[in-house]
């Protein structure tokens, strides 16, 4: 990614008085930033990292005093010996010699477009790499992401990792070259400020022969911010080495006597070498430097490029949907497996953090790379769903086909809500918390076939399995025959005795002379929802004659009901008005207060003459907020689930005006919105699905949510293990406006509305004319062509080159998002976001029992029973309590259990968790800080990531 190429054009910076001598030594960092695939597709960047290292090594081995830095990714070291495999004991000397420094990441991430645990997973996934060469760098080196989460201090230190190197987000009060950077824990990490960007020394070798020169004038001017310490000069820019006679260029300017002394080192040596007190585990030793708390997003020392947070919105979807599915996979693994998937998980975890890299799921790179980073997110989702689909097969086989298993994989016990397929309902018996869908159709095949044909019956059946159902029963007729198939089994199917049927019906018509008529006919089929409680971590069986629905405490029903334009159930009352807005009222609360939000989920559009980093505003008059026709449907009436479509159409323009970047050209193209409203029995949210397909180029598309108050001061959301509050504007002063739309992977929440998103998503607190309120506004898609402008009404200069990217138009791209509006007239804290945000993200898992014999499962007949049959645990494996969120449950090396949980919260809270066994408190790195731990009782401080591992014997995992 780019960075400044004039150091000393920093008009933030202090500079310091004209007597105030320059530091009288430069340490010089040679390093490359490497990102992994950007402007170029993975494997076209990697051919120039193999020439780049090949030519490193070289260079190493015949400079004794040269040191390198790998750019703080342990991938570069795989990709290069993935082509390189012979080259990995010289890899390997370069660091045991101590002139390759590597790790401690895997990849260079985007901190707010994946979640805390993947951070987590990226710097497991590091370690393990790099100490497979030799020992890692101790530094969290950040050199350019777009901005840095609140959290990463914590996560550093978790790994026992004591420093960090940053350029972007670092606020203007900074006038030191080092700070003290605290999470919201009150984790502290020592941050050498890359004041002037990772190249600053770049121009000090530019021209030959200034060397002394450049290098007195570099140090006089930034001499405040050094004191006594010596100037950090970044030698590297992106994919490329510094120069190979670099040790020759140091060495002539010391014996001519340069009066500021030079010397090379890699950036941990550096860091290592300035604050050695800290270094050996003095913490007092930060006291006095400046202290900067939380998430960095300032603007004013470098572009923070707010905009990839928008683009490619697909792309951020896969990410938390690999995301989601990974976690889900290894925590049900866990709980009721019985086989080891450790290296299954080690390879999805791979693909999905390498595709966290800062230019790759930011969508801000050209097409190919956006195509390859979303098929790598796809893979990793497809051996999460792998493991679920297997231990689920598990778990089917101790439940009867009449019957269903479900599974929750949250910690938090809670009322699942499941859709299966029941044969025959009409004539079965159904409990109170079964609502019936649809159906499907029950004649699957009717053909006449001659006598001579019929013997092709045999190809199509598979034991007992028929176009994907399974035969109950045959019966030929003076007509025909007919198969009578089902999803569940009934009785037997003797394949044999069929044959020698089929044979001699075969044999009474020599002649060939009938026809017959083959009849497939299924049992009557429909979809159905069933309501069911469960436990935080569990699976139980699920009998659709005895599901019941929730009740009061003195037993009335508690329904779901939709009819025409209202929705509700015992938490919330919504209706949809003439636009397609809706207002969401609270029943109430035990004082018997309401909450009224009015104009929710109002959609408007407006164009974008920006790129892939920036949002680029146009002039006034470019606005559609009006829908042009509204359709109403109600899908499903209750009482379990009730559902209502809400269509919206609207005309945009197509495009920007080719001879007026400020225009909206006139052609133009309709916008058809379908929107899903839900609400489910005891929930007190709103369920929302919207989906479209989109046909224009050139805008953004944002979705409103009034939050029932007006000049609200600030907005909080969650992401990356913390929830943050964030005010209405931005530090400014690089050249980038600060506009303040802000990441949100959790939620949003300003005032009485609380958004919960289940993909990485952009928002903003605005003030909303049309609702006279402060609103959060959730961007559903921005559509722009170019990866970067040139010229740009919000960025003073280009984030790489302005090259054609067709793909992030998204034109005639479906786009759907799933969110959920929790209305509370207290705040995010009140309504329990974290809670509900992991419920949604979180659903249960559901299979159609096996026991006994093959059933239809995952829509496959005969599925089921390729794994061990076990029983249903009878109680929770692992449940939370209180507000704490299990975010992690897996097995580690040694047959080790291993659970993380996260306290949102700003206050202390007893983490009021329950599991068999005995557990020990560690750190990231599995080192134990504290034995026999009860976990009921154990109180997690504000915004604490806390790990526990139990000890006992490994089970047997095939």
């Amino acid at each position: 990614m780019t960075q400044p190429t004039n150091p000393t054009a920093d008009s933030t910076r202090k500079t310091e008085e004209p007597t105030m001598p320059a530091p009288d030594e430069l340490v010089i960092v040679p390093h490359t930033h490497w990102d992994r695939e950007w402007y170029e597709p993975h494997d076209v960047f990697r051919l120039r990292l193999v020439h780049m290292l090949d030519r490193l090594f070289t260079t190493l081995e015949r400079n004794p005093d040269y040191r390198f830095t790998l750019d703080g990714q342990a991938a570069a070291v795989d990709d290069y010996l993935e082509i390189r495999p012979e080259q990995r004991d010289r890899v390997a000397a370069a660091v045991e010699r101590g002139q390759l420094a590597i790790g401690p990441f895997l990849i260079l991430l985007d901190e707010f477009l994946c979640d805390g645990e993947t951070i987590v997973r990226n710097l497991e996934l590091g370690l393990k790499s790099s100490r497979r060469i030799g020992p890692e760098m101790r530094v969290g080196y950040l050199p350019d992401m777009f901005g840095h989460a609140a959290q990463m201090p914590q996560l550093l230190r978790g790994f026992g990792i004591r420093h960090a190197a940053l350029w972007r987000g670092v606020p203007a009060r900074v006038d030191r070259h080092a700070f003290a950077w605290r999470s919201p824990d009150g984790s502290v990490v020592r941050t050498e400020y890359l004041l002037d960007g990772y190249g600053n020394a770049l121009d000090l070798f530019a021209l030959p022969g200034q060397l002394e020169q450049l290098v007195a004038e570099y140090g006089r001017s930034i001499a405040s911010w050094y004191g006594s310490d010596p100037i950090l000069g970044m030698l590297g820019t992106d994919h490329s080495a510094p120069p190979a006679d670099l040790i020759e260029v140091v060495g002539a300017a010391t014996d001519a006597g340069i009066s500021t002394r030079l010397s090379v080192d890699t950036i941990e040596g550096y860091v290592r070498r300035v604050a050695p007190e800290w270094d050996a585990g003095d913490d007092a030793a930060l006291d006095g430097w400046p202290a900067v708390d939380g998430e960095l997003r300032s603007h004013a020392r470098g572009n923070l490029l707010p905009g990839v947070f928008s683009i490619r919105t697909n792309l951020k979807r896969a990410m938390a949907d690999a995301e989601r599915r990974l976690s889900v996979a290894e925590r049900l693994d866990a709980a009721f497996g019985a086989d080891d998937h450790r290296a299954f998980f080690d390879t999805a975890w791979y693909r999905l953090v390498e595709s966290t890299a800062h230019d790759s799921v930011t969508g801000c790179g050209v097409d190919t790379t956006a195509d390859e980073v979303e098929n790598r997110l796809a893979t990793a989702a497809h051996v999460a769903r792998g493991v679920v689909l297997r231990t689920m097969e598990r778990l089917a086989a101790a439940v009867p086909p009449e019957r269903f298993v479900v599974a929750n994989p949250a910690g938090f016990a809670r009322r699942a809500h499941v859709e299966v397929r029941l044969d025959d309902p009409a004539r079965r018996e159904l409990g109170s918390g079964v609502q019936l869908l649809d159906g499907f159709p029950e004649v699957l095949g009717d053909e006449v076939m001659r006598t001579s044909d019929l013997r092709r019956l045999l190809a199509r059946i598979h034991g007992r399995e028929l176009f994907g159902q399974l035969i109950n029963d045959w019966r030929f007729t003076d007509e025909g025959l007919r198969f009578d198939v089902a999803e569940a089994p009934v009785g037997d199917f003797d394949l044999a005795a069929f044959v020698a049927e089929l044979e001699r019906r075969i044999a009474s018509d020599p002649d060939d002379a009938r026809t017959w008529r083959v009849e497939i006919i299924a049992a009557p089929r429909r979809r159905a929802i069933v309501g069911v409680d469960v436990g935080g971590l569990a699976a139980v069986e699920v009998d659709p004659a005895t599901a019941s629905s929730l009740g009061h405490a003195g037993g009335d029903v508690v329904r779901v009901g939709a009819d025409g334009r209202t929705l509700a159930n015992a938490s919330l009352s919504v209706v949809v008005g003439e636009t397609g807005s809706v207002r969401i009222e609270t029943v109430g609360g035990a004082g018997g207060e309401r909450t009224v939000l009015d104009d929710v989920l109002r959609l408007v559009d407006e164009g974008d003459r920006g790129d892939s980093y920036n949002y680029g505003p146009m002039a006034a008059g470019t606005v559609v907020d009006t829908p042009d026709a509204v359709e109403i449907t109600v899908l499903e009436s209750g009482p379990i689930r009730g559902r209502v479509l809400v269509r919206r159409r609207y005309t945009l323009p197509a495009s920007i005006d080719a001879t007026d970047p400020d225009r909206r050209a006139a052609a133009p193209v309709p916008l058809d919105v379908d929107t899903v409203l839900e609400l489910r029995e005891g929930e007190p949210m709103l369920r929302v699905a919207v989906e479209f397909t989109n046909l224009a180029a050139d805008h953004r598309l944002r979705l409103l949510v009034p939050t029932g108050a007006s000049d609200l001061p600030t907005s909080a959301a969650a992401g990356q293990y913390a929830v943050t509050e964030r005010g209405r504007s931005g530090e400014g002063g690089w050249g980038e406006f600060p506009l303040p739309t802000f990441p949100a992977a959790r939620f949003a929440a300003a005032g009485a509305a609380t958004l919960l998103v289940t993909k990485h998503s952009e928002y903003e607190l605005v003030a909303d004319e049309a609702s006279g309120q402060d609103a959060l506004a959730l961007t559903l898609v921005r559509s722009v062509g170019l990866m970067s402008v040139n010229i740009h009404p919000l960025r003073d200069e280009p984030a790489g080159a302005q090259f054609p990217v067709p793909g992030a138009q998204y034109l005639g791209a479906r786009v759907r998002t799933e969110l959920a509006v929790l209305p509370s007239p207290d705040g995010w804290a009140a309504a329990d976001a974290p809670r509900w945000a992991e419920l949604l993200r979180s659903e249960p898992e559901v299979a159609r029992g096996t026991r006994g014999g093959p059933a239809v499962v995952g829509g496959v007949a005969g599925a089921g029973g390729a794994a061990d049959a076990a029983g249903l645990p009878d109680v929770s494996v692992l449940e939370v309590g209180g507000s704490v969120v299990l975010e992690s449950y897996r097995w580690v090396e040694g047959g080790v259990l291993e659970a993380r949980f996260v306290n949102y919260g700003a206050s202390p809270a007893r983490l009021a968790a329950v599991a068999s066994g005995i557990w020990d408190r560690t750190d990231l790195t599995g080192r134990v800080i504290e034995r026999d731990v009860d976990l009921t009782g154990f109180m997690m401080g504000p915004a604490r990531i806390e790990t526990f591992r139990s000890r006992g014997s490994a089970p047997d995992r095939g």
